[in-house]
């Protein structure tokens, strides 16, 4: 009789997904924080960008600033930490944004340690005589 029950493969295919039921979680996760990478690249990307036009126009690195700030938001994914201007001849200027991007499942006392910088740049030139 326990030979039967020994024999029997009834259940294999749930003991069997138990087993991998991990891999897919951990899977998940990290298709997560690529997404979450992902947004943190483009949102930055998108506001060096309107810093830029911002500059461009009002030839003032608050505004320019501010509007840096407002296209990033207030995402937990990514903050603001600088944006420096860098002029060169004939009104050329070129701006880098500098951020963090946060990783997403790490607990909040290891989030500013872990953070990933991410640099972007915009060119432009003044549009305004100074």
């Amino acid at each position: 009789m326990l030979r039967k029950h020994l024999r029997s493969e009834k259940g294999a295919i749930s003991f069997e997904f138990l087993g991998i039921l991990p891999f897919f979680f951990m899977f998940f996760l990290l298709l997560w924080q690529v997404v979450g990478t992902g947004y943190a690249i483009f949102t930055a990307k998108t506001a060096v960008n309107d810093a830029a036009k911002t500059f461009a126009a009002t030839n003032d690195l608050y505004d320019s600033i501010e509007a840096a700030k407002e296209t990033l938001g207030s995402s937990s994914v990514i903050k603001y930490r600088n944006l420096v201007p860098q002029y060169s001849a004939n009104g050329d200027f070129t701006l880098v944004l500098y951020t963090d991007h946060y990783l997403t499942f790490l607990p909040d006392k290891w989030k500013q340690k872990a953070a990933i910088d991410i640099e972007q740049e915009a060119h432009g030139k003044v549009l305004l005589s100074p």
